[in-house]
């Protein structure tokens, strides 16, 4: 009888279990045998899917993405809620994701440093990351602009991108604050973002 593989299914779940054992050991700590012995299937098994562990690493960064993402989507969806709504609705998931995978943000941190150190230019990698979800700060900040919900003295691009610089600049912080100082929880961080929000009204 023959097996078939379902190829979709078998890399996402390579993927997912990857990610979990990122988080438990840490970029450094983690093999090509850990990993395909988390899985459950041969190494050269693996390499089928994924080249090399870096590669796996990366697609499990974006696959966290891809998860943020789904739920930014699910929120511009919704026709019951104004621009800046939904922009607090976004900053609020984005907040308690960023807290809910705490441990792999250390990780993507230490590989970030690590490749840096080894000389590698890590900063593309880092603005692809951060430019799609500035724009979009930009985009909801000048809709709430335009239908009164926030009254801005100087409505022009150069103002509505300083104010989603301080936003994104809000989850860089808090980003910090999770894999470093660990001063303020997740409370904390969505209070301090509703309160700069509500200054804007």
């Amino acid at each position: 009888m023959t097996v078939i593989v379902d190829h979709r299914q078998r890399r996402l779940a390579i993927l997912e279990r990857a990610f979990a054992l990122f988080a438990e050991e840490g970029y450094r700590g983690v093999t090509y045998q850990k990993i395909a012995d988390r899985c459950g299937i041969a190494r050269t098994a693996i390499y089928k899917y994924f080249r090399n562990k870096e590669e796996i690493f990366l697609y499990a960064v974006r696959l966290a993405a891809g998860n943020l993402n789904t739920l930014i989507e699910r929120v511009l969806r919704q026709t019951d809620a104004a621009p800046l709504e939904k922009l607090i609705r976004i900053l609020h998931i984005t907040v308690r994701l960023l807290a809910e995978n705490r441990i792999f943000l250390t990780v993507i941190l230490d590989y970030i440093l690590t490749q840096k150190q080894s000389g590698k230019d890590v900063r593309r990698q880092v603005r692809c990351h951060t430019f799609g979800m500035k724009n979009l700060f930009v985009r909801l900040l000048r809709e709430a602009a335009d239908s009164g919900e926030i009254n801005l003295c100087n409505t022009n691009i150069r103002h509505t991108e300083m104010i989603s610089h301080h936003l994104y600049g809000m989850l860089e912080s808090f980003v910090l604050n999770l894999t470093v100082t660990d001063i303020l929880d997740t409370k904390d961080y969505i209070g301090l973002i509703d309160s700069y929000i509500r200054q804007l009204k």
